[in-house]
C-alpha cells in the first residue's frame, strides 16, 4: 500500500514514457490526495485518480467565479524568472509574449523542466491559471547553479523592458518562485547583485513577488478531505505568520512537459511555496485589469489588507470588491 506524501510519477522527462512502470493499486482518498503522480502514472483503476487531478487543476477559492465575470487579467503583462519553459504546452502557449534566456556565456539550456512549466500555468493556464487571460514575458536561468546573477541580469531586462512599453502595458508584477537572497536563501554566488536588481526594481514601481524573507507570501493548502484551509505544509502544518498572505501551494496539478512534444498534467498534493507565488501574481493581475491606475505597490497593500481581515489567508473575491470600491470612491471624488 502507498504511504502519504510518496512521489509515483511516471517517467516523462525527454518523452521517455517508460511502459514497463508499475501498476498501481488505488489508496484511499485521503492518501491519494498526498500523493505525486502524473497522467502517465498507470493504476488499477484510473477512475480516483483522474477526479483528484482534475480537482488539482481547478484555482482555488472560487477564481472561476471571477473568470466568468470577465475578470482573468485580460490586458495585463506580467513577468515570470524561473527555470527553462517547454513554450507549447497548450495550457499557456497562447499566453507567452517573449522568452528570453540569462544563463553564463556559451551555456546550452535544457528544453525544459519541471518548474517552468508549473508556475506558467498556475499563473496564466488556461484551466489552471490564476489569471488566464494575463500575457507573460518569461525569463528563464539555470538556478541549479545556485548563482544569482542571472536572475538578477532578468530583472534588470524587465525594467529596461518595461521603460518601451506603454502605460497599459508595463509590467507591474514579476513572479519569481525562489529564494534568491538573504535568510534560508540556496543561492551561494551574486546575491548582492540580485539584492541591487530587486531594489532597482522597486524604485520603478514593480513589485517582485518571491520566496525570501522580503516577500509577503506564505504557504498554506486547502485540505481535500474536510476542505478547510490551513497554514504551513500538508506534512508540516503550521501556525499563522501574521503580515503575510497565506496562499494555497499544495494539492494542485501543474502542466508537464520536457522536450515540448509531449505535454502532460502533474498533480502534487506536497507542493513547496513556489506554486504559490503564480497563483498570487494571478490575483494581482487581476485587480491591475480593473484598477490599472493603481501602482503595485498599492495593489499588493490592498491584497494584504483582504487577506488580514480572513486570518491572513489571501481572500481573491474581497481583494477584487475592495479594487471596485476605490475604483467607485475616484470616480465619485472625479464628479
Amino acid at each position: 500500500m502507498l504511504e502519504k506524501f510518496e512521489d509515483v510519477r511516471a517517467k516523462v522527462y525527454l518523452g521517455n514514457f517508460d511502459e514497463g512502470e508499475k501498476i498501481l493499486e488505488v489508496p484511499p482518498e485521503d492518501i491519494i490526495a498526498s500523493l505525486k503522480f502524473n497522467q502517465n502514472t498507470k493504476w488499477t483503476d484510473n477512475s480516483l485518480p483522474k477526479k483528484i487531478l482534475d480537482y488539482g487543476k481547478i484555482p482555488p477559492f472560487d477564481l472561476k467565479e471571477l473568470h466568468t465575470k470577465a475578470i482573468t487579467g485580460k490586458g495585463v503583462n506580467v513577468a515570470i524568472i524561473d527555470q527553462p519553459l517547454a513554450l507549447n504546452h497548450p495550457e499557456y502557449k497562447e499566453q507567452i509574449v517573449s522568452y528570453k534566456e540569462f544563463a553564463p556565456k556559451g551555456m546550452e539550456m535544457p528544453i525544459s523542466s519541471m518548474h517552468g512549466p508549473a508556475v506558467a500555468s498556475l499563473l496564466v493556464g488556461k484551466d489552471i491559471g490564476a489569471a488566464p487571460k494575463a500575457k507573460v514575458h518569461y525569463y528563464s536561468f539555470p538556478s541549479w547553479l545556485r548563482d544569482s546573477l542571472y536572475a538578477a541580469q532578468a530583472l534588470e531586462d524587465i525594467i529596461k523592458t518595461n521603460k518601451k512599453l506603454s502605460d497599459e502595458d508595463k509590467i507591474k508584477f514579476v513572479s519569481v518562485s525562489a529564494c534568491l537572497s538573504g535568510q534560508g536563501s540556496p543561492f551561494k554566488y551574486n546575491l548582492d547583485a540580485w539584492d541591487k536588481a530587486f531594489d532597482h526594481a522597486k524604485k520603478e514601481g514593480i513589485c517582485v513577488v518571491d520566496c525570501s524573507e522580503k516577500g509577503f507570501i506564505a504557504p498554506g493548502y486547502i485540505d481535500y478531505v474536510d476542505k478547510q484551509f490551513y497554514f504551513g505544509f500538508p506534512k508540516n502544518p503550521k501556525t499563522k505568520s501574521y503580515g503575510l498572505v497565506h496562499v494555497p501551494n499544495s494539492l494542485r496539478t501543474i502542466a508537464e512537459s520536457y522536450d515540448n512534444q509531449h505535454f502532460t498534467y502533474c498533480y502534487s498534493g506536497l507542493g513547496g511555496l513556489s506554486w504559490g507565488i503564480p497563483y498570487a501574481v494571478g490575483i494581482l493581475a487581476l485587480g491591475q485589469q480593473l484598477a490599472p491606475n493603481l501602482s503595485a505597490e498599492e495593489l499588493k497593500n490592498i491584497l494584504i489588507y483582504t487577506a488580514q481581515k480572513n486570518e491572513c489567508i489571501i481572500n481573491p473575491k474581497r481583494f477584487i470588491d475592495k479594487v471596485e470600491e476605490i475604483i467607485k470612491h475616484q470616480s465619485r471624488c472625479k464628479e
